[in-house]
Protein backbone atom coordinates (compact mmCIF):
# COMPACT_ATOMS: atom_id res chain seq x y z
CA UNK A 1 0.00 0.00 0.00
CA UNK A 2 1.43 3.54 -1.42
CA UNK A 3 1.33 5.98 0.70
CA UNK A 4 1.86 4.98 4.33
CA UNK A 5 -0.03 8.25 5.67
CA UNK A 6 -2.66 9.66 3.94
CA UNK A 7 -5.54 12.19 3.51
CA UNK A 8 -9.29 11.22 2.67
CA UNK A 9 -9.70 12.41 -1.00
CA UNK A 10 -6.71 14.34 -1.55
CA UNK A 11 -4.45 14.94 -4.92
CA UNK A 12 -2.50 12.39 -3.70
CA UNK A 13 -4.95 8.76 -3.65
CA UNK A 14 -4.35 5.75 -1.98
CA UNK A 15 -3.28 2.69 -3.84
CA UNK A 16 -3.16 -1.08 -3.04
CA UNK A 17 -0.64 -2.71 -4.59
CA UNK A 18 -1.93 -6.74 -5.53
CA UNK A 19 -0.60 -9.73 -6.92
CA UNK A 20 -1.66 -13.54 -6.96
CA UNK A 21 -0.88 -16.75 -8.52
CA UNK A 22 -3.18 -19.15 -10.30
CA UNK A 23 -3.90 -20.24 -14.10
CA UNK A 24 -6.98 -17.82 -14.57
CA UNK A 25 -8.22 -14.75 -14.09
CA UNK A 26 -10.05 -13.72 -11.19
CA UNK A 27 -12.25 -10.95 -9.64
CA UNK A 28 -11.22 -9.80 -6.60
CA UNK A 29 -12.75 -8.16 -3.09
CA UNK A 30 -10.74 -5.71 -1.24
CA UNK A 31 -12.18 -4.29 2.26
CA UNK A 32 -11.22 -1.28 4.36
CA UNK A 33 -11.63 -1.55 7.95
CA UNK A 34 -10.95 0.47 10.33
CA UNK A 35 -8.34 -1.38 13.33
CA UNK A 36 -10.30 -2.54 16.06
CA UNK A 37 -13.81 -2.29 14.29
CA UNK A 38 -16.38 -4.30 13.18
CA UNK A 39 -17.37 -3.27 9.28
CA UNK A 40 -16.02 -2.45 6.59
CA UNK A 41 -15.64 1.33 5.44
CA UNK A 42 -15.14 0.42 1.83
CA UNK A 43 -15.98 -2.75 -0.30
CA UNK A 44 -13.95 -2.38 -4.02
CA UNK A 45 -14.69 -5.39 -6.17
CA UNK A 46 -12.46 -5.45 -8.94
CA UNK A 47 -12.76 -6.34 -12.92
CA UNK A 48 -11.08 -9.42 -14.22
CA UNK A 49 -7.36 -9.50 -13.09
CA UNK A 50 -4.71 -11.75 -14.63
CA UNK A 51 -2.90 -13.78 -12.13
CA UNK A 52 1.33 -13.41 -11.46
CA UNK A 53 1.20 -9.94 -12.40
CA UNK A 54 0.29 -6.73 -10.34
CA UNK A 55 -2.51 -4.72 -10.35
CA UNK A 56 -3.14 -1.48 -8.84
CA UNK A 57 -6.24 -0.71 -6.99
CA UNK A 58 -6.85 2.67 -6.14
CA UNK A 59 -9.35 4.44 -3.14
CA UNK A 60 -10.12 7.68 -2.56
CA UNK A 61 -10.41 7.89 0.91
CA UNK A 62 -14.20 7.83 1.16
CA UNK A 63 -16.23 5.47 2.91
CA UNK A 64 -19.27 2.98 1.10
CA UNK A 65 -21.61 6.05 1.24
CA UNK A 66 -19.10 9.03 0.24
CA UNK A 67 -18.04 10.38 3.21
CA UNK A 68 -14.59 11.07 3.71
CA UNK A 69 -13.19 8.28 6.48
CA UNK A 70 -12.43 9.32 9.68
CA UNK A 71 -8.89 9.68 10.86
CA UNK A 72 -7.04 6.45 12.48
CA UNK A 73 -5.83 3.67 11.46
CA UNK A 74 -7.09 1.44 8.98
CA UNK A 75 -6.38 -2.62 7.85
CA UNK A 76 -6.75 -3.51 4.31
CA UNK A 77 -7.58 -7.36 3.10
CA UNK A 78 -8.55 -8.44 -0.11
CA UNK A 79 -8.92 -12.28 -1.77
CA UNK A 80 -10.82 -13.81 -4.24
CA UNK A 81 -14.71 -12.99 -4.15
CA UNK A 82 -16.01 -15.38 -1.51
CA UNK A 83 -12.58 -15.61 0.16
CA UNK A 84 -10.68 -16.13 1.72
CA UNK A 85 -9.41 -12.83 2.65
CA UNK A 86 -5.51 -11.34 3.41
CA UNK A 87 -4.15 -8.72 4.88
CA UNK A 88 -2.90 -6.57 2.45
CA UNK A 89 -1.18 -3.58 4.50
CA UNK A 90 -2.32 -0.92 7.31
CA UNK A 91 -2.99 3.05 6.45
CA UNK A 92 -2.57 5.61 8.95
CA UNK A 93 -5.42 8.45 7.76
CA UNK A 94 -5.20 12.09 8.87
CA UNK A 95 -8.05 14.68 9.05
CA UNK A 96 -6.33 17.61 7.60
CA UNK A 97 -3.04 18.35 6.13
CA UNK A 98 -0.54 21.52 6.71
CA UNK A 99 -1.70 24.61 4.82
CA UNK A 100 1.85 24.98 3.16
CA UNK A 101 4.20 22.24 1.31
CA UNK A 102 7.59 23.40 2.00
CA UNK A 103 10.01 24.71 4.94
CA UNK A 104 8.69 26.82 7.13
CA UNK A 105 8.37 29.05 10.54
CA UNK A 106 6.48 31.68 12.67
CA UNK A 107 6.64 34.79 13.58
CA UNK A 108 6.65 34.72 16.98
CA UNK A 109 4.22 36.72 19.58
CA UNK A 110 2.82 39.14 16.85
CA UNK A 111 1.44 35.83 14.42
CA UNK A 112 -0.17 34.76 17.50
CA UNK A 113 -3.87 34.44 17.87
CA UNK A 114 -5.44 37.37 20.06
CA UNK A 115 -1.82 39.11 19.70
CA UNK A 116 -2.85 42.68 20.01
CA UNK A 117 -2.71 45.37 16.94
CA UNK A 118 -2.15 49.21 16.98
CA UNK A 119 -5.16 50.08 15.50
CA UNK A 120 -7.14 48.22 18.48
CA UNK A 121 -7.79 44.84 17.23
CA UNK A 122 -6.52 41.28 18.17
CA UNK A 123 -5.02 39.48 15.55
CA UNK A 124 -7.87 36.50 14.32
CA UNK A 125 -5.33 34.32 13.04
CA UNK A 126 -2.27 32.79 13.39
CA UNK A 127 0.77 34.04 10.95
CA UNK A 128 3.45 31.01 9.37
CA UNK A 129 6.09 32.15 7.77
CA UNK A 130 7.59 30.95 4.35
CA UNK A 131 9.52 32.36 1.40
CA UNK A 132 7.02 34.08 -1.00
CA UNK A 133 6.15 31.73 -3.67
CA UNK A 134 5.98 28.62 -1.54
CA UNK A 135 2.71 26.59 -2.59
CA UNK A 136 -0.48 26.77 -0.40
CA UNK A 137 -2.73 23.99 -0.43
CA UNK A 138 -6.10 22.94 1.19
CA UNK A 139 -5.79 21.62 4.48
CA UNK A 140 -9.12 19.24 3.70
CA UNK A 141 -10.81 18.37 0.75
CA UNK A 142 -14.11 20.90 0.36
CA UNK A 143 -15.83 23.62 -0.90
CA UNK A 144 -14.53 27.00 -1.94
CA UNK A 145 -17.02 29.77 -0.78
CA UNK A 146 -15.23 33.05 -1.23
CA UNK A 147 -12.18 34.31 -3.35
CA UNK A 148 -11.40 38.12 -3.27
CA UNK A 149 -8.95 40.91 -2.64
CA UNK A 150 -8.88 43.28 0.18
CA UNK A 151 -6.58 46.30 0.16
CA UNK A 152 -6.51 47.21 3.61
CA UNK A 153 -5.81 43.82 5.49
CA UNK A 154 -5.90 40.36 4.03
CA UNK A 155 -4.71 41.29 0.27
CA UNK A 156 -5.55 38.29 -2.04
CA UNK A 157 -7.66 35.50 -0.01
CA UNK A 158 -9.44 32.63 -0.32
CA UNK A 159 -11.72 30.86 2.01
CA UNK A 160 -12.22 27.16 2.03
CA UNK A 161 -15.42 25.29 3.44
CA UNK A 162 -14.12 21.89 4.85
CA UNK A 163 -16.13 19.13 3.38
CA UNK A 164 -18.03 16.69 6.72
CA UNK A 165 -17.45 19.77 8.99
CA UNK A 166 -18.99 23.09 10.08
CA UNK A 167 -14.98 24.80 9.95
CA UNK A 168 -14.35 27.57 7.29
CA UNK A 169 -10.44 28.09 6.18
CA UNK A 170 -9.87 31.49 5.06
CA UNK A 171 -5.88 31.64 3.79
CA UNK A 172 -4.60 35.49 3.56
CA UNK A 173 -1.54 37.71 1.62
CA UNK A 174 -1.48 35.27 -1.04
CA UNK A 175 0.69 36.75 -3.66
CA UNK A 176 -1.53 36.11 -6.58
CA UNK A 177 -5.33 35.82 -7.03
CA UNK A 178 -5.79 32.53 -5.89
CA UNK A 179 -6.08 30.00 -9.26
CA UNK A 180 -9.94 28.76 -7.95
CA UNK A 181 -13.17 30.17 -7.90
CA UNK A 182 -16.05 30.63 -5.59
CA UNK A 183 -18.39 26.87 -5.64
CA UNK A 184 -15.25 25.10 -6.90
CA UNK A 185 -15.16 21.97 -5.38
CA UNK A 186 -11.13 20.68 -4.19
CA UNK A 187 -9.25 17.77 -2.77
CA UNK A 188 -7.42 17.80 0.26
CA UNK A 189 -3.55 19.38 -0.76
CA UNK A 190 -4.95 21.10 -3.79
CA UNK A 191 -2.88 24.49 -4.40
CA UNK A 192 -4.78 27.33 -3.39
CA UNK A 193 -2.01 30.13 -4.31
CA UNK A 194 0.96 31.18 -3.09
CA UNK A 195 2.81 32.62 -0.06
CA UNK A 196 2.90 36.17 -0.42
CA UNK A 197 2.80 39.87 1.47
CA UNK A 198 -0.48 41.30 0.09
CA UNK A 199 -2.84 43.54 1.97
CA UNK A 200 -1.31 44.87 5.40
CA UNK A 201 1.23 42.73 4.59
CA UNK A 202 3.99 44.78 3.03
CA UNK A 203 6.10 45.47 5.69
CA UNK A 204 6.42 42.28 7.23
CA UNK A 205 7.75 38.87 6.45
CA UNK A 206 6.46 36.74 3.76
CA UNK A 207 3.71 34.61 5.30
CA UNK A 208 0.35 32.96 5.20
CA UNK A 209 -2.40 34.53 7.56
CA UNK A 210 -4.78 31.50 8.39
CA UNK A 211 -8.32 32.00 10.11
CA UNK A 212 -10.21 29.27 11.04
CA UNK A 213 -13.87 28.97 12.35
CA UNK A 214 -16.68 26.87 13.33
CA UNK A 215 -20.49 27.69 13.50
CA UNK A 216 -18.79 31.53 12.51
CA UNK A 217 -16.65 31.11 16.04
CA UNK A 218 -13.16 31.87 15.77
CA UNK A 219 -10.72 29.13 16.86
CA UNK A 220 -6.90 29.35 17.27
CA UNK A 221 -5.21 27.60 14.36
CA UNK A 222 -1.83 27.29 16.34
CA UNK A 223 -2.67 23.99 18.13
CA UNK A 224 -4.66 22.46 14.86
CA UNK A 225 -2.03 23.29 12.38
CA UNK A 226 0.88 22.12 14.72
CA UNK A 227 -0.93 19.16 14.52
CA UNK A 228 -1.48 18.70 11.01
CA UNK A 229 2.28 18.63 10.47
CA UNK A 230 2.98 15.24 10.15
Amino acid sequence: MTPKQAIPYSINPIRFHLRFNGSRNRHLAIRVEKVGGKQAVRRILTGSLEPSRWHHVFWDGRTQGGRLAAAGRYEVVAGPIGGPLRRVGRIRLHSHEFPLDGPHGTRGYIGEFGAPRVDGRTHEGFDITANCGTPIVAVRAGTIIKRAYDPELYGNFVVLKGAGERRTYKYAHMLRPPPVHKGQKVRAGRRLGSVGQTGNAASTPCHLHIEIRTHGKLLNPEPLVNAWDW
